[in-house]
């Protein structure tokens, strides 16, 4: 089959495990590659310090695969109401602060609601992967692939802007012009010449929502200072939140992640809600926060098993709460 016919293929399967956006992008350096040597450099990743390795690799994915010819992005939708309902309207952020505050409940980032993100996408793409092999017949036993959701060495999101699925918003998250920014992001690396998309351009025009709502100042256009932004202290920094920055944790109320920026976009309005039943089951919105402070680590590990935030320790947990709470 020729790389129209090959993308088309692959398209479909990724559709059929339930993508939402599926787009193709040619393997080959980023436009983005200066301003990610400029924001490393700056150390605007704090101690994420795997963002720091590798940077010719990330910022180009035939450096680390030289084979690499095209990659396959997608997008699976996670957002959901806090009750399960499938209302198409977005709760608003003032509306979720009050009343987790006044019920003692830390928020939970969304794409952390259900299982971890990470093993369903990767999952789902392995699976995409052995279709196209199957459909490339004797030559599908040469193909060489990498699968990745929000980790290896690739900038998922400027690929997946080159592959037609969105742009990268000022608060540098992707934007879909019709869904918003409600996705969860991953990349099928082959080296098969597939027929790529048009890139989407930014339509965020003169919009300042998500720089003037983000509770610590960390969003400057197309910039995030990772140290500022909430869901880095929340889920990154093992260490003490500055105190500078513990008042702004308590009054957006988030345990886990932050979602302010998303909240406020124009672009999220009427977003497309998940129905991958693994987002789906037994959603975790808000955890208490008392129950947190008396957490041991059997209690952590029954309430983190299988789930996203499981990344966040015990520790890093209960410190999280004190801050919430107001013990610390």
């Amino acid at each position: 089959m020729d790389a129209v016919a090959l993308a088309r293929v692959v398209k479909g399967l990724a559709r059929g495990e339930g993508f939402a956006l599926v787009g193709i992008a040619r393997a080959g350096g980023s436009a983005y590659g200066d301003k990610y040597r400029e924001w490393i450099a700056a150390g605007k990743h704090g101690e994420m310090w795997y963002l720091a390795e590798g940077v010719e690799e990330r910022v180009d994915v035939t450096r680390k695969f030289p084979w690499a010819k095209s990659v396959v992005c997608v997008g699976m939708a996670y957002w959901q109401k806090s009750d399960g309902s499938s209302q198409e309207s977005v709760v608003s952020s003032q509306e979720s602060e009050v009343s987790s505050q006044k019920r003692g409940m830390g928020r939970i980032a969304r794409y952390a609601w259900g299982r971890d993100y990470h093993k369903v996408v990767e999952g789902k793409l392995k699976r995409v992967e052995r279709g196209l092999r199957k459909a490339m017949g004797e030559e599908g036993a040469g193909l060489m692939a990498r699968v990745y959701c929000d980790t290896g060495p690739v900038l998922e999101r400027e690929l997946a802007q080159r592959a037609g699925l969105g742009w990268v918003g000022k608060h540098t998250l992707l934007i879909h012009p019709r869904h918003g920014s409600w996705f969860v992001l991953g990349e099928l690396v082959v080296s098969v010449e597939l027929a790529a998309d048009e890139a989407e351009g930014d339509h965020c025009g003169t919009c300042r929502r998500c720089i003037e709502a983000c509770p610590t100042g960390a969003i400057t256009p197309y910039s995030v200072d990772g140290v500022k932004c909430l869901s880095y202290q929340t889920l990154e920094n093992r260490g003490e939140v500055p105190g500078e920055l513990q008042g702004a944790m308590r009054e957006a109320g988030f345990l886990v992640g932050c979602d302010i920026c998303q909240e406020v976009c124009p672009f999220n309005g009427r977003p497309l809600v998940a129905t991958e039943g693994d987002f789906l089951r037994a959603p975790v919105a808000e955890l208490a926060v008392g129950e947190v402070l008396g957490w041991d680590e059997g209690a952590w590990d029954e309430a983190t098993r299988g789930r996203a935030f499981r990344r966040v320790k015990l520790g890093v947990f209960k410190r999280n709460a004190g801050i919430l709470g107001g013990t610390t």
